[in-house]
């Protein structure tokens, strides 16, 4: 270890929903294969404000998507990793071997889900274990942030829901739910050859700033039908692929209503467990609708995002609107779980 580094950190630690504490930490020391990075910006999840989910993980350092300087490394380093490079780190990665991961189910991986960051991603360092040094971390190229960084992974997640599908170019997307995730759908449509976006949510924030980011119709849902504006003006016919964020039940079965024939929906936040619903089969069935989900993203998406950034398909400047530093986790945590007038929130450490 550099001996100009501290013994201890602090790190932001949930040992509750809604009740996340700044405590200090041992830092880490990287052994083979390892680093050790000094974190500089990690964004807030919605999965950090989830309080079923964040609760069944406590108590846990919050934050996934960090990023930051490699300060230490164990001995071996893989891909050419110096001390000093700016780098993304995917709190997750996959073994790259396993029959998961050579059908492009890399979130299916064993290794996948038991790789993990230490202690976590609010955290003044981290250490990062050898597969996820080696296979989804990521050189920051000049011209990129940190922010930049930061965004690779909630950014990556939706990458691959696009790739999940089945899109034509000219097909009509609808997004339903506009939080962080759904403004990244709306300003990636373009790239991933829709021709039309029509966007839903019940907060004007949201909704305005859905404009900006490319929707052609935005629908506030407390006052109209998202169906039945989307047949409107689509010439009659449903979505070609509906998006849906929210996971409620209610909320996918008119995802599903919205979806045209031969459409997909594809699901992108996990439900809480034992949720169920009811699905009309008949009505799937004779319009080749498809239900899919996205989990999370892999190396191919991740380096697919980097890319994006790097050509400004999309940016930072439209999606960062809020920053905490580490003594107001919490705060950022709250601003986040209130789904109103913020997308994402940032610690910068």
């Amino acid at each position: 270890m550099p001996s100009d580094l501290k013994e201890k950190m602090q790190a932001a630690q949930a040992v509750d929903y809604d009740d996340v504490r700044i405590v200090e930490l041992p830092v880490p020391q990287p052994g083979p294969g390892e680093a050790l990075v000094r974190v500089r910006v990690c964004g807030i999840c919605a999965g950090d404000v989830t309080p079923w989910y964040i609760r069944k993980k406590c108590p846990i350092v919050v934050g996934h998507e960090p990023a930051g300087d490699i300060v230490a490394l164990g001995e071996n380093p893989p891909n050419g990793f110096q001390v000093g490079d700016r780098v993304f780190i995917h709190h997750h990665a996959p073994c790259g071997e396993c029959h998961e991961c050579k059908r492009g189910y890399p979130s299916m991986c064993d290794t996948w889900r038991s790789s993990n960051l230490v202690p976590g991603g609010i955290s003044e360092y981290c250490l990062v274990p050898a597969v996820n040094l080696k296979n989804d971390t990521l050189k920051i190229p000049d011209g990129l942030s940190y922010d930049d960084g930061a965004l690779i992974e909630p950014i990556a997640c939706v990458v691959r829901a696009f790739n999940r599908c089945n899109a034509q170019k000219g097909d009509t997307l609808a997004v339903v739910g506009l939080g962080f995730i759904g403004q990244v759908m709306v300003g990636l449509a373009r790239h991933y050859g829709f021709s039309k976006v029509i966007a839903s949510d019940m907060v004007p924030y949201r909704l305005e700033h859905a404009r900006k980011m490319g929707a052609d119709v935005v629908v506030d849902a407390s006052k109209e039908n998202l169906a039945e504006v989307i047949r409107r003006e689509n010439g009659g016919r449903g979505a070609d692929v509906v998006m849906c964020g929210p996971s409620k039940p209610a909320v996918l079965q008119h995802a599903i209503d919205c979806a045209g024939k031969g459409a997909t929906v594809l699901l992108f936040m996990a439900p809480e467990p034992g949720v169920k619903m009811e699905l009309e089969p008949n009505q799937l069935f004779f319009n080749e609708i498809s239900l899919v989900s996205s989990y999370s993203c892999g190396p191919a998406e991740t380096r697919e995002t980097l890319q994006l950034l790097a050509d400004r398909v999309i940016t930072k400047e439209q999606l960062i609107t809020h920053r905490y530093p580490l003594d107001q986790t919490l705060d950022g945590c709250r601003l986040t779980a209130a789904a109103r007038d913020s997308l994402k929130v940032v610690i910068d450490l």
